[in-house]
Order: structure tokens, then sequence, then C-alpha cells
């Protein structure tokens, strides 16, 4: 210890009489008030945290409609971008719109901030995602997308997120997950939820590869149910949705019906539309031309030219009692919607369906290793 900082450490005994202090050294007294045993203390950020969790002494609330939550500011500008800019001590109140953070939502959020380890719920996954986005939380937001982007996200379970998605009109997850319905997908057109689907995410399902059905025709029956859904509407979008249909996938006997028009009467304005006449004959002009990319193949109705694995979709093999009647049958629309409703009476159905053909590896591409569930 040096002269000038013992004398700053012999200054709280000044009042002390100098005779005395000729007696005792700071070592002296350093020595005898240095404990004996260290003092065992808590840390002062576990008892500030403790603190904070218990919601004692807040300093802000927020407001999400009708309800107020109380909460503190720091521990949310340490996460939140939004809150480190925009909001400043002091501050009351902060107001947010509940169609973009409902009160449930930022509830998990803030808990979340205070404990990396809080589970986030599947009934609010998605409206913490639109939370976190909203509030810029980049972490919490990775999060999310990291439990979303894993193969365990496929098929139902994929249509349940994307109809949570719809109330946050978030199109960048809606698109994801619709590209992920496979053999969910005969199933999703037995719910009254497809046909409220909107054009744009009509496009995106029937546009993707690897939607499980056991022929292209699943697919135009599909489009006509969602069609004559409100057909005094959608009329002026069938050339839209008929460019969404593979015909040159069809077997030659279906176009051949659909060019003679044998089909129910509902799907006669349909049918006899010049779009839908014009797509049937290039069909069917395109299988009775050959060319040096198409080949003859195996299928239920004796041989089809194969076309290239690009126009292909993953298809199911019928190999159950109720698949072998479906499909074992006449193509015909009354079939098809007979079909959905045995689906919507059996709903573990689909997970029965089994994919095969070429296009499987498909599959792997989007799922990777997770096998689908059985």
């Amino acid at each position: 210890m040096t002269d000038e900082t013992s004398d700053e450490a012999m200054q709280p005994f000044a009042l002390c009489s100098d005779s005395v202090l000729r007696y005792i050294s700071s070592v002296q007294l350093e020595t005898a008030f240095s404990p004996v045993h260290q003092t065992k203390r808590p840390q002062l950020w576990s008892l500030m945290e403790a603190k904070i969790k218990a919601g004692e002494n807040t300093d802000l609330q927020v407001r999400i409609g009708d309800v107020l939550i109380p909460c503190h500011l720091l521990p949310l500008q340490c996460f939140s971008e939004y809150f480190e800019e925009l909001v400043h001590p002091g501050q009351a109140v902060v107001e947010f719109p509940e169609h973009e953070v409902t009160p449930a939502a930022f509830r998990i959020v803030y808990e979340w901030i205070l404990n990396p380890d809080r589970k986030l719920e599947w009934m609010h996954f998605v409206a913490v995602l639109s939370a976190a986005e909203f509030l810029r939380i980049p972490m919490l937001v990775e999060c999310c997308w990291r439990y979303l982007d894993n193969s365990r996200v496929i098929e139902n379970v994929a249509f349940y997120v994307f109809l949570q998605g719809c109330h946050f009109s978030n199109t960048q997850l809606q698109s994801m997950m619709l590209r992920r319905i496979c053999r969910f997908f005969l199933s999703l057109v037995s719910t009254p939820e497809f046909c409220e689907l909107s054009f744009e995410e009509l496009s995106v399902l029937l546009s993707s590869n690897i939607i499980g059905v056991f022929k292209e025709t699943d697919v135009l029956y599909s489009a006509c149910q969602w069609l004559l859904y409100d057909w005094s509407e959608r009329q002026e979008e069938l050339e839209s949705v008929m460019q969404l249909i593979r015909f040159e996938c069809m077997e030659v006997s279906d176009l051949a019906r659909f060019c003679v028009y044998q089909e129910c009467a509902t799907l006669q304005p349909i049918l006899k539309h010049p779009v839908t006449k014009a797509a049937v004959d290039r069909a069917l002009a395109t299988i009775c031309c050959p060319s040096s990319t198409v080949t003859l193949e195996p299928s239920g109705d004796g041989f089809v030219q194969g076309r290239r694995s690009t126009l292909e979709r993953v298809r199911l093999l019928p190999d159950s009692p109720e698949t072998l009647a479906y499909t074992g049958g006449d193509t015909s629309f009354e079939r098809f919607i007979e079909f959905l409703a045995v689906l919507r009476d059996t709903p573990d159905m689909w997970k029965t369906f089994r994919p095969y053909g070429k296009n499987v590896g498909l599959l792997d591409d989007v799922f990777g290793m997770c096998s689908l569930e059985k």
C-alpha cells in the first residue's frame, strides 16, 4: 500500500486524536477488519432476475386490445429492436395491433425473453412467430423458423400451420406449408377449408409436384370442386385454373371421356368451356404423336405414354379395400366425390397411402431423412 493510499485509508479516522493514531497502522486496521470467513450473499443479478420474473416494480404496460400486460422495459430492449429503438424509459404504455401481436403471443414472447428454456406451445406457435417478426426479435424468429423448417412439419401438420398463418397473412409461411401437403392432399380437398382457399393459394398447391394423387384426374376434379364452390365468381378464373392441370399426364380413356363430355351435368360448364376443350385436345395430340421424349408405361388402363418426370406428381399406390374400390371403377367426378366422403368419415385413412413411382425421390428432397408417418 502506497503512502498516498495509506493516507486515503486513514481519512475516516481523521477525527480521532493524532496521538491515538500514532499507535495504530492502516495495515493493522485492514488486517483486523478482514473477515475470517467470507460472507456468502447472492449475486445482484440473480436477485434482480428473481424480482423481474416475479413481476415486481414493473415500469411499462403493453396494451393489446382490452388487455394490459405489465412488464419491464430493460429485458425487452435487450432482445427486441422495436423496444430498443421506439420505446423509451418513462413511457407508461405501449400499444400493439392485435392482428400483429396477440396478448397470448406477447406473454409467451416476454416469458421466453426472461427464460430461454420457455417452450413454445403449438396452439400459439404461428402467433409467436408473427409477434417476434413484428417486434423484431431476430433470435426468436430464427428459433421459430428452425422449428418449422424440419421434416416433422408436413402433411396434416403443415396444413394446420397453413391455416394458422392465414390469420396473420403470412404468405411466406403459407406457401411453404402448402408445398408439404403430399399424402394429405385428398383429405385436404374433402374439407370446407379447401374450397375457401384463394386462387393464389390454390395455385401454390396444385403447382406442386409432391401432392399425392392416384391419378391426375384427382387434381382436375379437385380444381373443379374449387371452381364450382362459387361458380358465379370463380368462372373468370377457369383459364388460370386449367393451366394448373397436367392433362398430358392423364390416361387416354379419361381424356376421351372429357372430349365427348361423358361426365355428370355438374361438370359440363367446365368441360365445354373453350379453354378446357383446347387443353384436352392438346393433351390427346401430345399423346397420339410419338416423340423421342415419350415412352410407353404400364397403367391401369393398359398403356399410357410416359412424360418427362418433371411433369409427374407423386403417385399413391391403391392397396386398401377403399382405395382399390375407388381406383378400380370408373374415374368419374361422382366417384371422386364419394371417395372424399369416405376420407371425411375415416380421418386417418390418408396415413395408409403409400407413395410409389419414379418421383418418390422428391419426398426425400423436401422431407430429408424423416419417413412419412404410418
